[in-house]
């Protein structure tokens, strides 16, 4: 008898960009362009406002002139306890015209719900790339554009930037698009346009928001905005990187060495010695405070509440409030 197939899926993992490109596929596999915005949802079970009957019941409706309907569920870590039950529940009975995403930030398949979820949906892993992994996605990158980038230029990006596909992807068309009708993009493209961008300035950024000097932080983010019109995105997402790590360096250093931290968290000496400067510095609960702040301007941009300079403008603002 064949099995019956899985119309549920868990996401696992930090990766943000390859959980997009997977939704995507998804997506294309089961919605229709034409009536795909009214058998589309995405929920955020952090969000203050989130109903989880809500998000029950419209997996439970039939889709509309279509053969499947789409849900998403956002930090699902977050759910309470009879929150993980009822959607366990339900991933033991789910509706065949009704395909659900559940995401994790998890790295790893641990006890309780998400053991209990990856048991009764299909899991699609999203770690952060290794070293090795991301040189050759860079590689790969530049060979889609019909560029081909030198194994030092790889090295430098991989060495000084995060590992954050969002913004690796995003200084990989920076490069293309400052090599133009080269073939090859060299080390010292890398020097002139990364060093060159918001990676230089984001963490003076960081002490004018430490510092609570809004008018030296938003000095910055004019000089970013000056430099290049698309660095916005950018620059949002090497914030969250940068915040996120800091929570993550603040909480290690109390039970790790700084060989450990480093091997765990893939950061370089330079890196590391930044982050470990402002762990100190910043507590932990403002930490996930301004999260929450980026995730909001993120979330404002994404859905067209605010164009993107007024919504960082705005993220600063608070950030330094």
């Amino acid at each position: 008898m064949p099995t019956k197939e899985l119309t549920s899926y868990l996401f696992l993992g930090e990766e943000d960009f390859l959980k997009e490109a997977e939704l995507a596929k998804l997506k294309s596999k089961f919605l229709e362009n034409t009536v795909r915005d009214l058998n589309y949802n995405v929920f955020y079970a952090k969000e203050k406002d989130f109903k989880l009957k809500e998000m029950l019941d419209i997996l439970n409706t039939a889709p509309f002139v279509s053969p499947k309907r789409f849900v998403i569920l956002k930090d699902s870590d977050s759910l309470p306890e009879d929150g993980k039950k009822s959607v366990l529940f339900y991933l033991k009975n789910p509706r065949d015209s009704s395909i659900f995403v559940i995401d994790s930030k998890s790295a790893k398949i641990k006890e309780g719900f998400i053991l209990e979820a990856s048991k009764l949906a299909k899991l699609v892993r999203t770690a952060r790339l290794t070293d090795a992994e991301i040189i050759a996605w860079i590689s790969k990158q530049a060979r889609m554009a019909g560029k081909k980038i030198s194994a030092d230029a790889a090295k430098l990006m991989k060495e000084n930037l995060p590992n954050d596909l969002h913004v690796l992807y995003s200084s990989i068309g920076n490069l293309i698009l400052y090599a133009g009708k080269r073939p090859d993009i060299t080390k010292q493209d890398v020097e002139k346009v990364i060093y060159a961008a918001p990676l230089k300035t984001s963490f003076d950024l960081l002490d004018a928001i430490e510092k609570k000097d809004v008018k030296l932080a938003l000095n910055i983010f004019t000089s970013i905005q000056k430099y290049k019109k698309r660095e916005t995105e950018y620059l949002l997402g090497l914030l969250s990187w940068q915040f996120r790590m800091l929570l993550r360096v603040k909480g290690l250093l109390r039970i790790r060495n700084r060989f450990e931290i480093q091997k765990e968290l893939n950061l370089y000496n330079t890196k590391f010695d930044q982050m470990a400067r402002y762990a100190v510095r910043f507590k932990r609960q403002e930490i996930i405070k301004l999260l929450e702040e980026i995730l909001k301007a993120d979330n404002d941009i994404k859905t067209g509440e605010a164009l993107p300079r007024f919504a960082l403008e705005k993220l600063i603002l608070k950030m330094c409030s």
